[in-house]
């Protein structure tokens, strides 16, 4: 055999193996990169996104949890709506206030000497609670005084001593009638 023919077919031989082998390498790295990678990618942020809706999830659970605990209680709560319209009316309703007032006065033996009706705003651009405020001189004894406050505070409108002053009236005799000074906060909306 011809050495040279020997020694061409050994070195053809490999030398189209590794261009075979590097045209193979090159054709797979450009698949890897442009057709595996993404798909790798596109699935690593699907987990990622798939975690964070987790979370979401959760969050929204608790959300809807408290709801429903809110509807409930508002459920429950719901016959005595009424009764807060009452305590806290949208207007003032002096007349009612006044009338509440001479009510468990006259049970209670108060004399209302002076009434007068202080600091009261008729504007509608409040948007907070407002009080009126009734101012009272009265003459009772302290047992008596202390019977018409419990039962003033047993009305359903709500009605807080906001000032009271007691004073031993001069011209009484010694059966413990006392002059007093009330005044009264009635609240509305």
């Amino acid at each position: 055999m011809d050495i040279d023919k020997i020694s061409k077919s050994i070195f053809e031989k490999k030398s189209s193996d590794y261009v075979f082998i590097i045209f193979f390498l090159l054709i797979f790295s450009v698949f890897i990169i442009f057709a595996i990678k993404p798909s790798l990618t596109t699935a690593y942020s699907l987990k990622k996104e798939q975690m964070d809706l987790t979370k979401v999830d959760l969050v929204y659970e608790e959300v809807i949890a408290d709801i429903s605990s809110i509807q409930s209680q508002i459920e429950d709560t719901r016959d005595s709506l009424p009764l807060l319209n009452e305590s806290v009316t949208q207007q003032p309703k002096i007349n009612k206030i006044i009338e509440d007032v001479k009510k468990i006065a006259d049970k209670n033996s108060l004399t209302i000497n002076k009434a007068n009706v202080i600091n009261i705003n008729f504007s509608k651009t409040n948007t907070e609670k407002q009080d009126v405020q009734l101012k009272m001189e009265v003459t009772s004894s302290f047992e008596n005084l202390k019977k018409f406050i419990d039962d003033m505070f047993l009305q359903r409108r709500l009605k807080l001593v906001n000032d009271l002053i007691i004073d031993k009236d001069v011209v009484s005799s010694q059966s413990g009638i006392l002059k007093i000074v009330l005044v009264i906060d009635g609240y509305y909306l």
